[in-house]
C-alpha cells in the first residue's frame, strides 16, 4: 500500500470558514481518501468579522497570522476574505499576505466564498452579490498568478441559475448569511480540489463531530463534488476537462 503524506494548511479569515469548521471538514474528508492521496493538517486563523486588514493589522506576535505564517512550515496558506470586500483595501492586503506567505515558503491560495442571501440584506442578490465578491478576487488572482478557489461560482454550478428560496437556503445556516453544513461541503470540495489536484469524487460526507454530527446522502454529496471539481476546471484553464480518467489511468 502506498506511503501516506501530509500537507500542512493555514486558513486565515473569518465566521465564514469558522461556523462549520472548514478546516475540520477539509482534513476529514482527506482522511476517507484512497491511501496515496494526502492527508491535511489544517491551522487556522478565523475571526468573526475578520478582514484582511483586520488579520494584518494584528501585526507579527505570536498567534497572530503573520506570526502563524512565519513558524509554521506550511504548504499552503488559504486567505479569505469578508463578504462585503471593498476591491481596493482587499487588492492591498492580499498582496501583502501574499508577499508574507512567499517569504515564509508556502505557497497562497485566495478562497473566494459565497455571499449571505437577500433574506439577511436585502442588498446582496443571487447571483450578482457572488460574482462581485469572487470576480474582484479572480481578477487579482489572474493579475498575480494566485491560484482562486472560486467557491461562489462552484454554489452558482450547484443551484443553478434560478434557484427557490428553498433551494439557496439549504446551503445556508439558519440565521441566512453563514454557510450551512452543505455550503461548507461545496467549499470543502473546492478547497480539497485546489489542495491536492484530485477530484472529490467518493470522498465521505460524514461529519460526527462537527456542529453534533453532519451526515450528507451519497447522492447529495455526489453533486456537490462534480459542481466543486468542475469549477476547480473552470479556474484552471491547463487542466485537462478529463483529469477524472486520467487520474485513474
Amino acid at each position: 500500500m502506498p506511503a501516506r503524506f501530509f500537507m500542512k494548511i493555514l486558513c486565515i479569515g473569518n465566521s465564514q470558514m469558522s461556523v462549520y469548521n472548514l478546516p475540520g471538514m477539509l482534513e476529514i474528508m482527506s482522511q476517507s481518501a484512497p491511501a496515496d492521496h494526502p492527508r491535511i493538517e489544517s491551522g487556522r486563523a478565523l475571526v468573526g468579522g475578520g478582514t484582511l486588514k483586520k488579520h494584518w493589522d494584528a501585526g507579527e506576535g505570536q498567534g497572530t497570522p503573520r506570526g502563524m505564517i512565519a513558524g509554521g512550515k506550511w504548504d499552503y496558506v488559504v486567505i479569505q476574505e469578508i463578504y462585503c470586500a471593498a476591491e481596493d483595501e482587499f487588492n492591498e492586503y492580499a498582496a501583502r499576505f501574499d508577499g508574507w506567505i512567499r517569504k515564509n515558503g508556502a505557497k497562497t491560495i485566495l478562497f473566494a466564498t459565497a455571499n449571505i442571501t437577500q433574506y439577511f440584506n436585502p442588498a446582496f442578490q443571487y447571483p450578482d452579490s457572488f460574482k462581485k465578491l469572487n470576480d474582484i478576487q479572480i481578477a487579482f488572482g489572474r493579475a498575480k498568478g494566485i491560484p482562486v478557489a472560486a467557491a461562489g461560482y462552484a454554489w452558482m454550478k450547484y443551484l443553478g441559475p434560478n434557484p427557490s428560496p428553498a433551494q439557496l437556503l439549504d446551503l445556508y445556516h439558519h440565521d441566512k448569511a453563514h454557510p450551512g453544513a452543505k455550503g461548507t461541503y461545496i467549499y470543502a470540495c473546492l478547497l480539497y480540489a485546489f489542495l491536492t489536484g484530485r477530484d472529490p469524487a467518493g470522498l465521505t460526507g460524514e461529519f460526527k463531530e462537527i456542529q453534533g454530527g453532519i451526515l450528507i446522502s451519497k447522492d447529495e454529496a455526489g453533486k456537490m463534488q462534480k459542481a466543486a471539481w468542475e469549477q476547480y476546471l473552470e479556474d484552471n484553464h491547463g487542466k485537462s476537462r478529463n483529469s477524472r480518467a486520467a487520474l485513474e489511468n
